[in-house]
């Protein structure tokens, strides 16, 4: 009679792997799509196609893939952010690298910007810590850019809380949000980058930095 060999570590290993990543994509659509609060655990594991006990033994409640869905959505993404927000370059061009990573990133993952929308919804003010701390970082990197700016007179005195909500704020609901209205034969996608094209002209314009085509000519 002969002995069946014992499953190989590795590939035992590879399968749970590849099963925690199977879990938190569908986790970040449930959550996107239905909020924190009536996500369940049930029907993230139906998207799979495994049990609820099967998600509870690759994270231990609601909760805990809660918080590493977001590490997954937004950590990629603050840290292309700071990273842009360092690099050599006038504060403009900092700037329009942070709002096209920011928006190409968004567009690519529409669940970033939804998952910001239901949490909003949800608190109706400030958010969730697990949240926060993950958001926080890249904001600041956008309005710390725009204060760099100011400091050496390449942007006008404006409120740059205010400048980074409205891009920011723009940059969630177009990505995130319905898609977007009009274009006619446009594709999303095409359409998408064009609002991000005009979006860092909306940038320009509120801090006062003339476009390539607007700068007077040279004598």
């Amino acid at each position: 009679m002969g002995v069946r060999p014992a499953a190989a570590p590795r590939r035992t290993a590879q399968v749970t792997e590849e099963t925690r990543d199977l879990v938190l994509a569908a986790a970040e659509v449930e959550f996107a799509e239905r909020g924190f609060a009536t996500a369940r655990l049930s029907d993230i594991a139906e998207r799979v196609g495994i049990t609820r006990a099967a998600v509870i033994y690759h994270f231990h409640d609601k909760a805990a893939l809660y918080s590493a869905v977001l590490e997954a959505s937004f950590g990629p993404l603050g840290e292309k952010i700071q990273a842009l927000a360092t690099e050599p370059g006038s504060s403009i061009e900092r700037l329009e690298r942070v709002i096209r990573a920011w928006f190409n990133y968004a567009s690519d993952r529409p669940t970033l910007g939804r998952l910001f929308i239901r949490e909003f919804a949800a608190t109706g003010g400030p958010l969730r810590p697990e949240v926060e701390v993950l958001t926080a970082p890249m904001y600041a990197a956008l309005v710390g850019t725009i204060d760099q700016g100011q400091r050496d007179k390449e942007f006008r005195e404006v409120d740059s809380i205010h400048v980074a909500n409205i891009l920011s704020g723009v940059t969630i609901w177009l990505t995130g949000g319905a898609d977007p209205m009009g274009g006619g034969e446009e594709s999303r996608t095409d359409r998408l980058a064009r609002y991000r094209d005009e979006l860092a002209g909306v940038a320009r314009y509120l801090l006062g930095t003339p476009s390539e085509d607007e700068k007077p000519e040279q004598p």
